[in-house]
C-alpha cells in the first residue's frame, strides 16, 4: 500500500505539471514564473511519495523489489533537490525580466498616448469648423461630436474637448506609471516566500536523495562540505581556525606535551 500510493502521488504529480506546460513559452518570463509556481505548489507530493516509498522499503526490510525502487527513488531525489535549488536563480531572473519588460510597455504606451493626445490638441486648435473639427477627430479616430456638441458655438466646443482630452491623458498616463509601491512590495514579499520555500524543499529531498557512488545522504554531504569551507576560510583570510574544544585529541596531545 505504501509503494502503491508513493507511486501515485508521482503520477498525480506529473500530470497536474505536464497539463500546465502547454502552450510551452519558454522564453516568455510569464510562463517562466507560472511554472515556478506550480512546481513550488505540488512539490509537496513528490516529496510525500519519497517519504513513503522509504517507509515502504523499512517495513519490508526483505523485499529486494522494494530496496531497488528506494535507491532509485533516492538517487531521482538528488535532481529533484538540485532543481529546487535552480528554481532561486530563475525565478528571480523571470521576475526582473518580466519588470523589465513591464516598464518598457509601459514607457511606449505612455509615448504613444502623448503623441495622439497631442496631435488631438493640435487638430482642435487648428480646426477652422465644426464640420472641419469632426473630420479632423474622425482622421484621428477621436471622438464623434453629438448633436450637443454640434450646438455649442466652436470656441466653447473646443474649450470642452480641450478639457476632456486633458482629463483623459492624465488618466493613461497614470495607469502607465509603472508599479505602485503596493506592487512592488507584494512582488517582493512573493519572491520572499518562493525562495524560502525553494530552500526549503530542496533540504527536504536532499535528505532522503543519494549519489551512486556516495554512501551517505547528498544533506550530510552538503553538511560536510560546508564545515570544511567554515574550517578553510579562516585559513585563507590569514587567521589561525579556532580549535574545537570538543576535540578529544587536543587533551591527549596536551597531557603528553606535559609528560617529562
Amino acid at each position: 500500500m505504501l509503494s502503491a500510493a508513493a507511486r501515485a502521488l508521482v503520477f498525480v504529480f506529473v500530470v497536474a505539471v505536464a497539463v500546465r506546460l502547454f502552450p510551452v513559452q519558454a522564453l516568455d518570463p510569464a510562463w517562466q514564473i507560472n511554472v515556478c509556481s506550480l512546481l513550488l505548489h505540488q512539490a509537496a507530493l513528490p516529496l510525500l511519495a519519497l517519504v513513503l516509498m522509504h517507509a515502504a522499503s523499512a517495513v519490508h526490510r526483505s523485499d529486494g523489489r522494494l530496496a531497488a525502487a528506494r535507491r532509485r527513488w533516492r538517487v531521482l531525489a538528488v535532481a529533484a533537490s538540485l532543481g529546487f535549488l535552480l528554481l532561486l536563480p530563475l525565478q528571480g531572473f523571470a521576475t526582473w525580466r518580466g519588470l523589465s519588460q513591464g516598464l518598457q510597455q509601459d514607457a511606449a504606451r505612455r509615448a504613444a498616448a502623448e503623441r495622439r493626445s497631442e496631435a488631438m490638441l493640435q487638430a482642435i486648435q487648428a480646426a477652422t469648423s465644426i464640420d472641419n473639427l469632426q473630420a479632423r477627430m474622425q482622421r484621428l479616430q477621436g471622438p464623434t461630436l453629438t448633436p450637443a456638441d454640434r450646438a455649442l458655438p466652436l470656441p466653447q466646443l473646443r474649450r470642452q474637448l480641450e478639457v476632456n482630452l486633458l482629463a483623459a491623458r492624465r488618466q493613461l498616463l497614470d495607469r502607465f506609471s509603472g508599479p505602485s509601491p503596493t506592487q512592488v512590495w507584494a512582488i517582493l514579499s512573493d519572491g520572499v516566500r518562493f525562495a524560502l520555500s525553494s530552500l526549503a524543499f530542496a533540504f527536504a529531498f536532499a535528505a532522503g536523495a543519494q549519489r551512486r557512488p556516495s554512501p551517505e545522504p547528498l544533506l550530510l554531504e552538503w553538511s560536510r562540505a560546508f564545515g570544511r569551507w567554515q574550517r578553510w576560510r579562516p585559513l585563507r583570510l590569514g587567521r589561525r581556525p579556532r580549535q574545537s574544544t570538543k576535540d578529544p585529541g587536543r587533551y591527549l596531545r596536551e597531557f603528553e606535551s606535559r609528560d617529562p
